[in-house]
């Protein structure tokens, strides 16, 4: 009895031991049952008395192991989903550790390959001729015959000024020329008249000096008085007088006159070509009254009106933008331009017409940067300088296709150059090594000691 008792005591304690961890198989047993709609299994009380009886494993203990392990199969079923399988752990690691960075590496090999190519910039604009028109002369305007966006051609009348006060002007200029070519004939008219004189002058010079040396004869014989001669004599003086006056008189008019009136032609004497100038500066602004178009476009800027009075020559009164000679002009950086020529192709896209490409050649670039043509231009030699990249123009010209769209000046364009210029591999492995090398041995880029600098002392064993 006192075995069996001792037996006993030592199965309960047992029971106890074991009773947490029955709790804890049959926890996830009792969820699987709910989650299938199955019954609870009813749990064993831990405080009824144990027998040897109950040592004795029951028929259903395997049933309820088996449960347990189908149950714990089905919680780890629900959580097996959510946890990243081996294989998709390394296919992540493969395409963030390799293909990633290959990726990327042989995106930028093909960048620097291809992109030295095409120089590339947004800073361009559709150029065209544009003439301002503006008044040759002062006046009152009379009429406007243009509107504004008004599609135009060579000569056509644009604006009137009022006639009047320059006809006044060369009927003036007018009267004046006759004047004039009456002063030259009356001028050539006292020339022959002074030459007439003199030679009568010097014909009466002759005489009397003739009869002068007839009278001195007759008077040493005593036939002539003195009286006689004397007066003869005089005759002589005033006649040769009157020839010095007559040259004199000869060499005012001829001196009027420019040249010997015998080869001189009225108009071509020059107060007549003065007065043929002013009537020709008279005739030319009257033809000023009567602006016309010196090309073919549309007039922009028309603002003027009849009864408005011009007040100074050169005002621009409007502008005319030439119609079918368009161009692009693109401000390149001068570190863009060091493969760009003249002849090249080029493409241009307008951001009015993004769908629309262009073909272009180069034309030329600019021999100066825009800022040499600025107001103030920059002073690098004065103060403190900042080195900032400059922009060269350049020409392009658009190739002429069919149904090509309208051109403005001033619309902004995007263009691309194809330089032609090509790169290898073998280049970038030549740009590289240096760097490798450079890096591989640091100590090359060390300063070297002055030679001046004194050993260092080496030091004393002891």
């Amino acid at each position: 009895m006192k075995g069996g008792g001792a037996s006993q005591a030592v199965d309960a304690r047992r029971d106890a031991e074991e009773a947490p961890a029955r709790e804890h198989d049959e926890a996830p047993e009792t969820e699987a049952h709910a989650a299938s709609g199955d019954a609870p299994v009813a749990e064993r009380p831990t405080d009824a008395p144990t027998s040897p009886a109950a040592d004795t494993p029951a028929p259903s203990a395997a049933p309820a192991t088996a449960n347990s392990i189908a149950a714990s199969a089905a919680d780890a079923g629900t959580v097996e989903p959510h946890a990243p399988s081996a294989w998709r752990v390394a296919l992540m690691r493969f395409v963030l550790l390799i293909v990633i960075p290959a990726a990327l590496i042989a995106g930028g090999v093909l960048y620097w390959l291809w992109g030295g190519r095409y120089v590339t910039t947004s800073n361009a604009y559709v150029k065209s001729d544009i003439a301002r028109i503006s008044a040759g002369v002062i006046g009152r305007i009379a009429a406007v015959h243009v509107r504004d966006h008004q599609r135009i051609k060579v000569g056509d009348r644009l604006i009137t000024l009022d006639p009047k006060p320059f006809e006044l002007a060369l009927a003036r200029a007018r009267a004046e020329v006759d004047a004039t070519r009456q002063q030259v004939a009356t001028l050539i008219a006292r020339w022959q008249e002074a030459r007439a004189a003199l030679k009568e002058a010097q014909t009466q010079e002759a005489f009397f000096t003739k009869q002068m040396k007839r009278q001195r004869r007759l008077t040493r014989r005593g036939v002539v008085s003195s009286a006689r001669f004397e007066e003869i004599e005089n005759r002589a003086a005033s006649a040769r007088d009157r020839i010095v006056v007559m040259r004199q008189r000869l060499a005012r008019v001829r001196a009027q006159l420019g040249q010997r009136p015998a080869r001189l032609k009225i108009d071509s004497h020059p107060m007549v070509r003065e007065k043929l100038a002013a009537l020709q500066t008279a005739q030319f602004n009257l033809s000023q009254t009567k602006i016309t178009s010196p090309i073919a476009g549309i007039a922009v800027n028309v603002r003027v009106q009849p009864g408005e009075q011009i007040r100074d020559v050169g005002t621009p009164l409007f502008a005319i933008v030439k119609a079918g000679d368009a161009w692009v002009e693109a401000n390149f950086k001068e570190t863009e331009l060091t493969h760009v020529i003249a002849g090249q192709r080029a493409t241009i896209t307008l951001d009015i017409y993004p769908d629309v490409t262009f073909e272009a050649q180069v034309a030329s670039i600019s021999p100066a940067t825009g800022a040499e043509f600025a107001i103030l231009p920059p002073q690098n030699a004065s103060g403190n300088w900042v080195k900032v990249v400059q922009r060269l123009p350049v020409r392009l010209r658009i190739m002429p296709r069919e149904g090509q769209p309208v051109l403005r000046a001033g619309m902004t364009a995007s263009v691309s150059i194809d330089t032609q210029r090509e790169r290898t591999l073998s280049q970038l492995w030549r740009g590289l090594l240096p760097s490798s090398a450079a890096s591989a041995t640091p100590s090359a880029t060390a300063v070297p000691a002055s030679p001046e600098a004194p050993p260092a002392a080496s030091a004393k064993p002891k």
